[in-house]
């Protein structure tokens, strides 16, 4: 019987049962992986050697995979022998004896622990959790013992999802996809230059990724309502929608410690905004007062009156233009002055807001009172010969000043 020689061949099982079977003795996987592997064509006999009903398949997205065959009779070698003369190179696995290098989904609805051995009593070095990916390093009984990220050590099988089932949980729900980081970025026929371009992406635009490359980039997208594949600049985008991986108990504490940290800061911010949301609110409802204050400008002034239309005085003015907005304040310019309900504030344009109500006194006691409308300026009703008026707030040197809505 002749033999054929491939270039990288990886057998995942254990060398018992490959024993006699390749080159007539045991065969590591790290040989098979490195060293160059004759492959003996087998008497139909010698294939019990390998107890499995389960199928040897070539991976890889140029290999198709060899189904529904009971040992590595003619059938599989006549496969690799078409393949040989394609020039492909060939990888083969048992997936019935060893998950080695497959993916595992963390089926579960918070997280798993992963352990330093493999029994629950032993120390905890990381967690994945739900909808995280790992790669096998190797099985042992109900664990597997698994890489995910920085983290490394045993899961209980029971927890996660293996061979099709995870890989089919995977790609529903991560969807590899890339976004353009350049202003302009051509998409091209090929991976090359050389290639046509077939359109033309924009900073932020995305596609659907089928293949990362280091160089190159084959992308699905829509264009003129049509669905293409082409080839972008790896350095021009950024890949996002990659599989979740797992943590250490490190990476958890620092996570956990800067959402806190993200969260404090947000609530804070948050807090901030509100507060001057509120502010805003209250200086936009004093500046309608003093809005509508201004509207009665050339109204007589007439002692006691707070009808806007008909006459007010110097208080009453003050006193109608808040009634009007739900505010009642004292009647009569002294009591304003005094009030403990209103705020105190320093009497010059630094400090005063429009709606804000400016008294002025002689001898010390307060005689009048204005209401500040924004640019160093008062609106009041000034007196019998010219009604209510606007005037420059410091036209009499200001007493005190208060602030109604705070």
């Amino acid at each position: 019987m002749g033999s054929r020689k491939y270039n990288r061949i990886l057998l995942c099982v254990g060398a018992a049962a490959i024993a006699g079977v390749i080159n007539g003795g045991d065969v590591s996987v790290a040989d098979a992986q490195q060293n160059l592997v004759t492959v003996q064509e087998l008497p139909q006999a010698q294939t019990s050697l390998l107890g499995i009903k389960e199928i040897w398949r070539s991976v890889g997205a140029e290999h198709p995979y060899i189904d529904g065959l009971e040992d590595i009779g003619g059938e599989v070698l006549q496969k690799l022998a078409e393949a040989e003369e394609s020039g492909e190179e060939i990888v083969l696995f048992a997936r019935v004896r060893d998950l080695s290098g497959t993916r595992v989904f963390a089926n579960v609805s918070n997280y798993v622990n992963v352990r330093k051995s493999g029994t629950t009593s032993s120390d905890i070095v990381g967690k994945l959790y739900a909808g995280c990916v790992a790669t096998v390093i190797e099985e042992d009984g109900k664990w597997v013992y698994v890489n995910s990220g920085n983290v490394t050590g045993y899961v209980v099988k029971d927890y996660l999802l293996l061979g099709d089932e995870a890989e089919a949980a995977i790609a529903k729900m991560y969807a590899p996809k890339i976004e353009v980081t350049a202003n302009v970025l051509n998409v091209r026929s090929g991976a090359g230059t050389g290639y046509n371009v077939l359109d033309t992406f924009h900073k932020g635009d995305t596609a659907e990724l089928l293949e990362q490359g280091r160089e190159w980039m084959k992308i699905r997208f829509t264009s003129g309502g049509q669905t293409k594949t082409g080839y972008v600049y790896a350095t021009y985008v950024k890949v996002s929608g990659e599989p979740k991986c797992g943590e250490t108990l490190a990476e958890e504490k620092a996570r956990i410690e800067a959402e806190q940290k993200a969260a404090a800061e947000a609530a804070k911010k948050a807090e901030e905004a509100r507060k001057a949301a509120a502010e805003q609110a209250k200086r936009d409802k004093a500046k309608q007062v003093a809005d509508y204050a201004k509207t009665a400008v050339g109204v007589d002034y007439v002692w006691g009156g707070t009808n806007m239309s008909s006459g007010v005085d110097c208080s009453g003015l003050c006193y109608a233009a808040y009634k009007k907005y739900g505010y009642t304040l004292p009647r009569v310019s002294r009591d304003m002055a005094a009030s403990k309900n209103l705020l105190s504030v320093t009497p010059n344009t630094s400090n005063l807001r429009a709606g804000d109500l400016v008294f002025y006194a002689s001898g010390g006691r307060v005689d009048h009172v204005a209401m500040y409308i924004g640019d160093g300026k008062v609106v009041h009703a000034s007196g019998y010969e010219t009604g209510v008026i606007i005037s420059k707030y410091n036209y009499r040197t200001p007493h005190s000043a208060k602030r109604v809505i705070y």
